[in-house]
């Protein structure tokens, strides 16, 4: 018995000290590839007379930066999960930069079709071309090696609004199964929303709040439709007889409300 101990004791050390070590290369990693160039600004809009617009790359660091442009069209699926495709309603240069330590560079971006009745959305991305600079290799105790090559990608959209452009959303659906509640927010307007977040709140039959959770906001394009859940502890589920639900943007809140049944904590 005590051999087994003796063996399971220095197993646990040897993992412990593994642990250990690969926490160093982590850290060792992170430290060295943090990120020293950006772009601004983070997002752009063009259309009425704004034909054309310019990003900036700018390199924080010491040593020169390579990078390769494109931009495609942004939409979005009945997830919210992004859709991009090439297009050549947006022109821009240049294709491919370099830009010196301590210095920045401009990206131009023009549009070639006029706004229409509805809002167009664009993403630009600027990532970086690997060099054989940034990668590096880490040894300790000659047993354990890492070599990483990090290469940053930024994306900014580009929002071409329309003609008349008008902002509103709604609560399409709030419901509930299993213990799970669904508010689905639909972007009713013609331009973009942004929402900063969706607080759920389940109140009991005197009204107090007996849950809460707040699941953080993201753009909803056009015409669009953006799920948001939150699983209710099944000890509390049984106990509310109302959801209220918010979706906050920068200039104004939606208000939803769902009246719990038994049979939705289980069903």
């Amino acid at each position: 018995m005590k051999n087994i101990f003796c063996v399971f004791e220095a197993s646990i050390k040897k993992y412990m000290a593994l642990a250990a070590s690969l926490l160093f290369v982590l850290v060792f990693i992170s430290q060295s590839f943090a990120v020293e160039f950006q772009v601004q600004p983070t997002t752009l809009e063009l259309g009425g007379n704004v034909k054309s617009g310019v990003f900036s790359v700018i390199n924080n660091g010491k040593e020169k930066i390579d990078c390769q442009i494109s931009v495609k069209e942004w939409n979005q699926d009945e997830k919210g999960k992004d859709v991009l495709t090439d297009t050549k309603e947006i022109v821009f240069f240049p294709p491919i930069m370099a830009i010196e330590g301590n210095s920045q560079r401009a990206i131009r971006i023009g549009l070639k079709t006029p706004p229409s009745t509805r809002e167009k959305t664009y993403r630009l991305f600027v990532e970086e071309i690997p060099t054989p600079k940034k990668t590096q290799a880490v040894e300790i105790k000659k047993d354990i090696k890492a070599g990483v090559t990090i290469a940053f990608r930024f994306s900014m959209p580009i929002f071409v609004k329309p003609l008349k452009p008008q902002e509103n959303y709604i609560f399409d659906k709030v419901e509930m199964s299993k213990g799970t509640v669904k508010a689905i927010v639909k972007n009713t307007g013609n331009v973009h929303v942004k929402l900063r977040a969706v607080k759920f709140s389940g109140k009991s039959a005197d009204g107090k709040e007996l849950f809460t959770k707040e699941v953080a906001g993201w753009y909803i394009l056009n015409g669009l439709s953006f799920p948001y859940e939150a699983a209710i502890p099944r000890d509390v589920c049984g106990k509310l007889t109302t959801i209220d639900v918010s979706a906050q943007t920068e200039s104004g809140k939606e208000d939803g409300k769902l009246n719990v049944q038994k049979n939705m904590c289980t069903q």
